[in-house]
Parts: structure tokens; sequence; C-alpha cells
């Protein structure tokens, strides 16, 4: 009789026990966060397939180039640099990887802009103060794009000379720049989903009708990371 009455009484406790729910706690969800990107200009070589000067028999070279951070219409920020190449002979390959690199960071939402420029000038010594503010000046700044005349005769510095502008030192330099020639200038701006690494070559020759006509191949790499 005890051993019955020991097993209804079993039989009530679990019966009378609830069934226990799992209570499913909502995790709020989080927001993507998107990083900023830093981006890396390098130069790679040049090779001066043909050489304007034809009586020196060498072109006296100096590279301008810029990365600058675009954003709604406008030059924000700008990273410029040059670089003095000296005299070059025709058929000279020059390795340019040794030249320190150009970087900037691109926050969410804003554009790549890359100028480079090959120039060949008269006298070095003539345009150093030039080239001093072109390596020292930089920043962030408040340009707008469509008053930037890409690849124009009105702008020959693209970018850095915009901003030369705008800090009132613009046409003070341009007027020491006289006399000296623009082999070629490469442009481009990309949005903020196409900015990714990449290599670039491409080639400034003369036209067609010039009397000491040139030509020479570049390139450089962008390097892009979180």
């Amino acid at each position: 009789m005890r051993y019955v009455l020991l097993f209804l009484m079993g039989i009530s406790f679990f019966s009378c026990r609830k069934a226990i729910v799992p209570v499913k706690t909502e995790v709020p969800a989080q927001k993507a966060i998107v990083l900023d990107k830093q981006v890396q200009f390098q130069w790679t070589q040049l090779f001066a397939k043909n050489i304007q000067e034809n009586i020196t028999q060498t072109d006296e070279l100096l590279m301008v180039y810029s990365v600058v951070a675009i954003e709604n219409q406008q030059v924000v920020q700008i990273q410029q640099s040059s670089q003095y190449l000296g005299k070059v002979k025709q058929s000279t390959l020059l390795d340019l990887k040794k030249i320190p690199a150009l970087s900037i960071k691109l926050k969410p939402g804003q554009s790549l802009g890359v100028q480079v420029t090959l120039w060949e000038i008269d006298d070095y010594q003539k345009i150093q103060q030039v080239i001093k503010h072109i390596n020292q000046w930089g920043g962030v700044l408040q340009v707008p794009v469509s008053l930037l005349e890409l690849s124009s005769l009105t702008n020959p510095l693209g970018w850095f000379m915009w901003g030369m502008r705008a800090s009132g030192l613009g046409m003070d330099l341009l007027s020491k720049w006289d006399g000296n020639d623009r082999l070629g200038i490469s442009e481009m701006q990309i949005s903020w989903d196409k900015v990714s690494s990449f290599k670039k070559k491409g080639t400034w020759k003369s036209g067609p009708k010039m009397l000491n006509d040139y030509h020479y191949d570049f390139s450089y790499e962008i390097s892009v990371r979180d």
C-alpha cells in the first residue's frame, strides 16, 4: 500500500509542474560600421621613349602630383608633392619606386581624386621656391570641383594650384612658372564604392604638328586599406 501511495504522489508532483518555456531575448541589430579608407599613391616608373629637346639631347624633368578627397562636389583635403628627376636622355628608364608615397584618408562617401603632371623645365634653380611650396602645402580646403577646370591651360597645376590660389599664393607662383612646358597630365576621380587598389599605366606624347615631339610612358600604383 505504501508503494501505491508513493506512486500516486509522484504522479501528482510531475503533473503539477509547469512546462518551462524558454524566453527569447531579442538582440538589437547592430548597424554596420563603415571604416575610413587609407589610400596610398606610389610612383613605379617613367620611360623616356622620345625626349623633347633635340639641341641639348636631354629633358630636364619635374613631376607634380597630388591626391585629394572630394565631398559634396568640393575638394576638402589635398596631399601633393613634386619630384625633380634631373636631366634625362632618350631611351632612359627611370625606376621611381624609391620616391616617397603620398597618403590620404577618405571618410565614408568621399571620392578620390588623382592628378599627375610631367614638366620639362628651363632652369631648376629658378623654380625651387615653387617646388618648396608644392612639397610643404597641403591639408584641408574647400574648393568647388566645378572651378577646378581640369586639364585646362589656365590651371596648369590642377588641384595644387587651386589650393594655392585659395591661400593667396597662386598668381605669384604662376608668374615664376613661365617658360616651362607641360609634357603631360593625367587625372581621374573615383567614387567611394569603386575606390580600390589598382595599377595605372599611361602615355604622354606630343601632338602630330609639334616641332619638338616627345613620348613618355609612366606608371603608378594606388593601394587601399581600411
